[in-house]
């Protein structure tokens, strides 16, 4: 009878209520608890490690970059090539400047290493395309990029199309050339436009491409409603024009698209070069000038519609 005697003990059993505050106590106690089960395990899975260090041969690579030099080159994307414009240009000499990165350590002494020309990859013709500063270069002491120099100059060959010079460097004692033709890791390439997407076909950035041609192109501030769909036979009369008149140049049009191309600009051009066209047109078929897609060359000020075909058009 032991056992039901306990029993009708525990049944007469009055539980106190309890404060708040002992309420928080216990709450507290009981988080604190889980918080210590949770991290138990993670305790005793974590064993010391050495931290693994490089200690492979440094490598050096071509690291050309988009933008401008005062911003920060961290934030600047990766360039394979080089494009030198001599068509926006008022210049026929372009200095350019190439920056070689180091994938490595910074070391406390200088690191030499070399550049070469690939002929079998370059079309450009030393000392009249190109002067290369130097065969060699180094890695000062305390640093991990250097800059290497090429003049370029606009020559005939250059006017008459894209003429190409390849660089590639030689590692030396101190750098490997570990990255290959798939590139830096996932380092993002990015083309400028549809016309230098084609010399952006190299990912090896122990080879770096540069290209150079007079091409022409549509200039930021082109006002189609007072020139017509864009040619570079058109712009270049216009640019031939506005230079005898007004005297501006290439590099008037393209640098700035509100320097020139501004309306009240863009209307004295058009009206220039629109009575140019039609006193071609009066001398007689033979003299008209004729747009890149066999169209009458139009302006705003031409008496024909843009777009109009020579067989349309009535002789005077």
């Amino acid at each position: 009878m032991l056992f039901l005697s306990h029993r009708k003990s525990l049944t007469n059993v009055q539980l106190k209520p309890i404060s708040k505050k002992q309420s928080e106590q216990i709450m507290k106690k009981i988080i604190y608890l889980i918080c210590a089960l949770v991290s138990l395990p993670l305790a005793y899975s974590c064993k010391e490690h050495e931290i693994a260090f490089y200690d492979g041969v440094d490598a050096i690579f071509f690291d050309q970059q988009y933008g401008v030099s005062y911003y920060d080159s961290l934030r600047q994307a990766h360039k394979n090539y080089s494009y030198i414009p001599f068509g926006v240009m008022d210049e026929r000499d372009s200095l350019l400047r190439i920056k070689i990165e180091v994938a490595g350590h910074i070391r406390d002494y200088d690191r030499p290493f070399g550049i070469e020309v690939v002929a079998d990859s370059t079309t450009a013709v030393a000392g009249e395309d190109y002067e290369l500063a130097s065969n060699e270069a180094v890695i000062l002491a305390g640093q991990n990029s250097t800059h290497i120099s090429l003049m370029t100059h606009r020559t005939p060959r250059s006017e008459e199309g894209t003429i190409q010079l390849q660089l590639r460097l030689i590692p030396g004692e101190h750098f490997s050339l570990p990255f290959g033709s798939n590139g830096i890791g996932n380092m993002p390439l990015r083309d400028e436009n549809t016309e230098t997407q084609p010399m952006s076909t190299n990912a090896d950035p122990a080879i770096h491409n540069i290209f150079i041609n007079c091409n022409l192109r549509k200039p930021q501030g082109w006002n189609d409603d007072k020139f017509g769909i864009y040619s570079e036979t058109k712009y270049k009369l216009i640019l031939e024009i506005s230079e005898e008149i007004f005297g501006w140049t290439v590099s008037d049009f393209d640098k700035d698209p509100n320097s020139v191309m501004k309306t009240t600009r863009s209307v004295r051009i058009a009206n220039y070069v629109s009575k140019y066209l039609l006193e071609q047109y009066k001398k007689g078929r033979e003299h008209w000038v004729i747009d890149e897609d066999g169209s009458m060359m139009w302006v705003l000020g031409c008496s024909w519609a843009s777009g109009t075909m020579p067989d349309n058009m009535t002789e005077i």
